[in-house]
Formats: C-alpha cells, sequence, structure tokens
C-alpha cells in the first residue's frame, strides 16, 4: 500500500498562447516580467546559475538553471523549505514550440516533488492572468 504523500508527483500544465516563442521566453527569463507573475527575483538563464525567487512573501525558492536553450526550453532546480524547515527538491520545466499562426504552446512541467508539498510553482502558474499580464510587458 502506498501513501501518496511520498510518490513523486507531476504537474503538467499546457497553454496556448498567441505571442512568439521569443516574447515567452522574454516572459521567462527576465527578472522584471518574472516578478510580475511569480514574484521577487535575480533569474539569469544560463546553466549552472543559481538564483531566488520569492512567490510566497516570507518564503524564499532556492534555483539553479539546470537547462536553457533560448526560446525553447527552460529548466531549474526548485528547492523550498517544508513545514519542518527541510528542504523539498522538485524540477520546473519549461518548454516553448512555435505554432502555425506564429504563437506559442508553452508546456510547464514541475516535477519530482511529494504530492503533500505541492508548491507556490503551480499556484502561480494555475494563475493564468498572471502570466497573459506579462506577456504583454514582454514586448
Amino acid at each position: 500500500m502506498s501513501d501518496t504523500a511520498e510518490t513523486p508527483q507531476d504537474i503538467v500544465l499546457d497553454y496556448e498562447l498567441d505571442e512568439a516563442p521569443e516574447k515567452v521566453w522574454r516572459a521567462l527569463t527576465r527578472p522584471e516580467l518574472v516578478a510580475a507573475w511569480l514574484g521577487p527575483n535575480d533569474i539569469e538563464a544560463e546553466v549552472g546559475r543559481r538564483f531566488s525567487l520569492e512567490p510566497t512573501p516570507g518564503k524564499p525558492v532556492d534555483c539553479e538553471v539546470l537547462e536553457a536553450d533560448p526560446e525553447r526550453r527552460l529548466s531549474y532546480l526548485w528547492r523550498e523549505a517544508d513545514e519542518r524547515g527541510g528542504a523539498v527538491d522538485s524540477t520546473v520545466t519549461f518548454e516553448v514550440t512555435p505554432t502555425p499562426l506564429g504563437g506559442s504552446h508553452l508546456r510547464l512541467v514541475h516535477s519530482g516533488f511529494r504530492a503533500a508539498g505541492a508548491g507556490s510553482m503551480t499556484d502561480a502558474a494555475n494563475d493564468n492572468t498572471l502570466m497573459q499580464r506579462s506577456l504583454k510587458w514582454a514586448a
């Protein structure tokens, strides 16, 4: 018998966007644009680069860029504290694919965390209005 709180879970969110891949990439990698939908940060889309995010005030998240293929794929380690002060590691991956009409398909995969620790990234990403606002500013 398995305990769902101990089973790694993935959350996959797909978006069809009118914006071109280069604009979506900017919304995922420019600190001021990421701040609009995910919180204060110091992101730099360079493999090995460490940065921090604060999607929930007072609850910082430590990150490290694992993969950065401009306008195609961004992946980073997401490390946040659990209720007991330990670290919960997961991976956030954004895949951007151009669509025939000049827009983009954006897939967000948040993987490797435990069900009980579904994090603030998923909450922020589910609020599509924040991402849409950031895309408008990414021009």
